[in-house]
Parts: C-alpha cells; sequence; structure tokens
C-alpha cells in the first residue's frame, strides 16, 4: 500500500500525507537512498590523477607516508585559504609528524576524505582530528600501532617511548576521542583455520567509531562486514572489526 493509499484508507487530510509517509517508512524501518555527499565527489574527483602531494582546485591531494617533510609540505599547503577539503591516501608514518599535521586539518576545519586505504598513523591520527569526515567506496580505514598503555602490551619505557605515549594521550583528550580504537584489538578469526587471535591491524564500524568520540562523519563506506573482509582480503590484509 503506498502511504498515499495508507492515507485515504485511514481518512487523513491531504496535508498531512507526507509527514504520515515518512512516519511509515520509519515504522517499516526503511529509509530514504542517501546519496554520496558532493563535496566529497568533488573532492575525489579533484585528486583522481593526483599522485603525491599538491593542491588541485579547493582541495589539498595527500598520498604517500606521513613524516616530518610530507607533513611539513602538506601544512605549507593548507595556508591556502581556499582550501575546503583534504583526500588522503596513506599506510600511515611517524607519530609526532602525523600528530603535528592532524592538528592542522582539524583546525583548518577541512572534510578530510579517505581515499583507498588510511592505515596506522593515517587512522589513528588524521581522521579522528578532522571536524567532518568520510570514507570512500572501496575504500579502507585501518588502525594499526598505536602508542598503548601497558595494560595492552605497549609502551611504558623511558625516554622518546614515555614522552609519545603522553603526547598521544594529551592529543585525544584534545580532540574528545578514546584513543583505545588506536591500540585495543579486536579478536580475528582465520580464514582458512578457524583460529581466532588478536588482529594486527583493524577498522571499526560506523556505530563503534561513534561510540569512541568519532564525530562529523558525514559518508562511510559500509556494505556489511563481509564484504569490507573480502575488500581487505584482495589487498592480502586479514583485518578484525571493532563493533
Amino acid at each position: 500500500m503506498t502511504s498515499f493509499a495508507a492515507a485515504r484508507a485511514l481518512a487523513l487530510p491531504l496535508s498531512l500525507i507526507p509527514a504520515f509517509g515518512l512516519a511509515l517508512l520509519a515504522f517499516l524501518g526503511a529509509s530514504p537512498a542517501r546519496s554520496q555527499p558532493a563535496a566529497m565527489t568533488e573532492a575525489l574527483a579533484a585528486c583522481a590523477a593526483v599522485p603525491d602531494i599538491r593542491v588541485a582546485g579547493s582541495t589539498l591531494c595527500f598520498t604517500g607516508d606521513v613524516d616530518a617533510a610530507t607533513a611539513g609540505r602538506a601544512e605549507t599547503l593548507l595556508a591556502d585559504r581556499g582550501l575546503t577539503a583534504m583526500v588522503v591516501t596513506s599506510d600511515g608514518g611517524e607519530v609526532r609528524a602525523a600528530l603535528r599535521l592532524a592538528r592542522a586539518v582539524r583546525s583548518r576545519g577541512l572534510l578530510l576524505v579517505v581515499k583507498g586505504d588510511c592505515i596506522s598513523s593515517c587512522a589513528n591520527f588524521l581522521f579522528p582530528a578532522a571536524r567532518t569526515k568520510a570514507v570512500a567506496p572501496e575504500s579502507l580505514l585501518i588502525f594499526h600501532g598505536g602508542i598503548a598503555p601497558g595494560a595492552f602490551g605497549g609502551l611504558f619505557g623511558h625516554g622518546e617511548e614515555r614522552e609519545l605515549l603522553a603526547e598521544t594521550r594529551a592529543f585525544f583528550r584534545e580532540i574528545g576521542v578514546d584513543g583505545s580504537i588506536s591500540y585495543d584489538p579486536p579478536y580475528r578469526r582465520d580464514p582458512r583455520s578457524g583460529v581466532r587471535s588478536l588482529a594486527e591491524e583493524w577498522t571499526a564500524t560506523p556505530a563503534a567509531l561513534r561510540r569512541h568520540g568519532m564525530t562529523g562523519i558525514v559518508s562511510m563506506w559500509w556494505p556489511s562486514h563481509e564484504a569490507i573482509i573480502r575488500e581487505a582480503a584482495s589487498r592480502r590484509m586479514v583485518l578484525g572489526i571493532v563493533e
């Protein structure tokens, strides 16, 4: 029965039909189809053929590892006040360089779009810091190697190790995110043996990201758990999933 027919059957005034239709959709568990945000589409198109770090239109395209040099170049380019988005593809990199770049991205308030892979320091720091963010279709957000407290087998050493732990804790407090998402792995099941073990690399559902305090996610590719696992397997990765 259409919402119009249902409204007639209940003798609702025609002015109430749109509201009734929305209520009926909610009752049935349906939701209108959501299209990819225009800003995300435009940013991805701008960076489609950019293999390194440069500005394309109003988008900063960042492809590569995060280190002092690449973070410094990106920060210089972020001074362009015409920028509205940053598209990132990265396997991660140095913690301090990533923290520096993450703060710069957050300060600018740019839309951060993950294209392809955002792994380790990219997922641990850049993605959480962005005030608005998205994960493009067929793209993966992969946590790995966060600076963990001793309870999770992490660093309670001296000197630089201890400083890094303090710095990352301060960063997560600053942005209001539960940093355990970066170092507390879920279990994963080996597809061949079926044996369960702690994951070395992992992703998280949109709900889990929100539960850890990550706000501003305007779009995230998550067709199903199985599809995410298959996509990771095609890249020779066996992921755990934080749910």
